[in-house]
């Protein structure tokens, strides 16, 4: 299960910016930074991001084709910032959920397990694969 497409304009346009205000501060709510793949750019995103032992998990609630996370996989990197400090991550890659289950810590995997969403990505710290 995931989110409905039209969700996407909504917190694109109204949610996100809002919860940019409070997202790196109050896990498990987190901003990715990345560079658009086509402009550029540079971007935040607010999302749920757990940390692990060797990196960070965030869970796709609206597909594998967002675009934060699309920027991720070209760029081969990115930044997680949550409680206010800023983590550079590499070798970003969409996941199934029994990837990603393992490593979640297990009550939220097991919740996430449940939800049956489309896909995870991994992140990893810099030496951790």
């Amino acid at each position: 299960m995931h989110f409905p497409r039209f969700m996407r304009r909504v917190n694109r346009v109204f949610t996100n910016p809002i919860m940019l205000n409070f997202a790196w501060l109050v896990p498990p709510l987190a901003v990715v930074h990345h560079v658009g793949r086509k402009s550029g750019r540079e971007y935040k995103t607010p999302v749920l991001a757990f940390r692990a032992e060797k990196g960070f998990v965030i869970p796709l609630t609206y597909g594998r084709d967002v675009d934060w996370a699309q920027n991720l996989l070209k760029a081969r990197r990115g930044v997680i910032e949550q409680l206010g400090k800023k983590y550079e991550l590499t070798n970003p890659r969409i996941v199934d959920r029994e990837q990603a289950y393992a490593w979640l810590p297990p009550l939220v995997g097991r919740a996430l397990y449940a939800a049956d969403l489309p896909g995870y990505v991994l992140l990893d710290f810099p030496g951790k694969r």
